[in-house]
């Protein structure tokens, strides 16, 4: 038997503080796009999967710590605001840190000072014993992106890339045990996270139109824009969402916390990606609505949406055990027909592509009918 069978953590749904917290959360997400939707290039793109991969790691470290604190008593609050500390200069500093000044220091000190409180948080704890496991790997991680500040610009992102895959590897050498798991609180957590993150790509998108001097180009690339940000929340939330809480419940306590690893972990990395990366492709859609676009930019929106879509059905995967196939298919049909649209025709057809696929997937799943019983979720 190990400590996972120890009763969750005081968490039975999500505390002021915690939405709070996240108010700093989307500011930082925001910022680790800002560098991709003013210059869309290759090497943008990885830097931002490559921060936002630092950034949702240690967010969705929060959502593990959260799960097992009582935020009723001031220290556990005097934490979590410390936390938000360092999440505000990392924010402050993810644009500016790629080139010279004090900026790469700065995000450094913040993702230490993230990384640290993360670790004596779950000291006291029904987690202590899992996080003296996973906490000096983390620690390491952040000592990374610290020395990073004094490398020069051009190999700073191999530090932080290096820094992303000692976090990602952490659960897979720790076998990420030691944690218990509430499914309520858990999945509550991380629902919040996509709501929000979906809700600033709407207000990104909203900016972008309301500087447009069209008024076609800004009522109907705005009504676009939203009916798929509106799809791809249907998508997660009209079952996924309420599904994943019961299978996450019925897995042993044993294995609970590996399979939430990889479904609240790695897949879900894929879907904030994927959301964070549509958005500015909706952007770039907007600012070329009435004419082909023959560059990098007009690939992000399919990309995006393709990747939300793959992260869905490695979450579903993951609690399930089984693969979505129209969700798979999906991803493929809609790389395959939005990004000729974006290069051949306009952004307004990219944009209207997009969401006629998502809307042939959600019509597919309904028509499919109910599962009489929830798949047994993998456990090894």
């Amino acid at each position: 038997m190990t400590d996972e069978t120890a009763v969750p953590g005081p968490a039975e749904s999500v505390r002021p503080l915690e939405l709070f917290f996240d108010l700093v959360f989307v500011f930082t997400i925001t910022q680790v796009a800002s560098p991709l939707t003013v210059a869309p290039t290759l090497l943008g793109v990885g830097r931002m999967a490559v921060l936002l991969m630092l950034v949702w790691w240690m967010y969705a470290g929060y959502a593990w710590l959260t799960n097992a604190l009582d935020l009723d008593r001031t220290g556990p609050r005097l934490l979590l605001l410390t936390a938000m500390a360092g999440f505000f200069l990392m924010s402050m500093a993810v644009p500016k840190a790629p080139g010279h000044g004090p900026w790469a220091l700065i995000l450094g000190a913040g993702y230490l000072l993230v990384v640290t409180v993360h670790l004596v948080g779950f000291i006291g704890t029904s987690g202590h014993r899992g996080i003296m496991r996973i906490g000096p790997l983390n620690l390491a991680s952040a000592l990374v992106v610290l020395a990073a500040a004094a490398a020069p610009p051009h190999a700073r992102l191999w530090l932080w890339t290096l820094a992303a895959a000692m976090e990602v590897m952490t659960p897979l050498v720790t076998r990420a045990s030691g944690f218990a798991v509430g499914a309520g609180h858990f999945v509550e957590r991380h629902g919040l996270a996509v709501i929000i993150v979906l809700g600033e790509s709407i207000t990104e998108v909203g900016a972008v139109t309301s500087r447009e001097n069209s008024v076609t180009t800004s009522i109907l690339g705005a009504l676009l824009a939203l009916v798929l940000s509106a799809e791809m929340w249907w998508l997660y939330f009209g079952r996924e969402e309420r599904e994943s809480e019961a299978r996450l419940d019925r897995v042993p306590a044993g294995h609970r916390s590996r399979v939430a690893v990889y479904s609240f972990g790695y897949a879900y990395y894929v879907i904030i990606f994927g959301i964070v990366v549509a958005a500015v492709g909706m952007q770039k859609a907007i600012d070329e609505f009435l004419r082909p676009s023959h560059h990098l930019a007009a690939l992000l929106l399919p990309l995006g949406t393709a990747l939300y879509l793959s992260g869905l059905a490695c979450f579903h995967r993951a609690l399930a055990g089984s693969w979505p196939l129209p969700r798979i298919l999906a991803a493929l049909a809609t790389a395959a027909l939005v990004t000729p649209a974006a290069l051949w025709n306009s952004g307004a057809a990219a944009l209207a592509t997009a969401v006629l696929a998502l809307l042939a997937l959600i019509a597919w799943e309904a028509a499919e009918p109910a599962q009489p019983k929830l798949e047994e979720a993998p456990h090894t």
